[in-house]
């Protein structure tokens, strides 16, 4: 009971954040955010429009980030009950899954004023790469 329980509050923390990312990207695209360098007085740099691509790569960063989050408290309470140092190294690797998924977070690009790279669907190739190995590592920490 305790693994569905755990699954259960899995899901319904990955529906909050994607019901909160997709109010987010609503109200970031009424800000007016254009890649023709038009003046924008909002928080991002002015070079950015909100195209699928854009929503995309958020939307699979904040899930990736959230799977990272949960995958790290896992292996943290995997390592409190053995203290192996193989938990130790796969709460390593979960961290830095963590920062892979802050960094490549398309807003905080916007936020520190840098532009779009113009690559179209291979812009969120290496997030769709990184939701299929924070759910493969979730799914067998989860399982077993």
């Amino acid at each position: 009971m305790n693994k569905i329980l755990g699954i259960a509050l899995v899901v319904a923390v990955l529906s909050i954040i994607m019901v909160s990312s997709g109010f987010v990207m609503g109200a970031s695209a009424s800000l007016g955010v254009n890649r023709s360098g038009g003046h924008c007085d909002d928080l991002f740099a002015g070079h950015w429009t909100f195209d699928w691509d854009f929503t995309a790569g958020t939307i699979l960063s904040i899930i990736n980030l959230s799977l990272a989050a949960v995958l790290l408290t896992v292996y943290i309470g995997i390592y409190r009950r053995t203290g192996t140092q193989f938990n130790l190294m796969l709460i390593i690797i979960a961290l830095t899954l963590f920062c892979f998924s802050i960094v490549a977070n398309p807003l905080v690009s916007a936020v520190l004023g840098y532009e779009a790279s113009g690559l179209g669907p291979f812009f969120i190739l290496p997030d769709i790469f990184a939701l299929a190995a924070l759910s493969s590592l979730l799914y067998l920490s989860l399982k077993y």
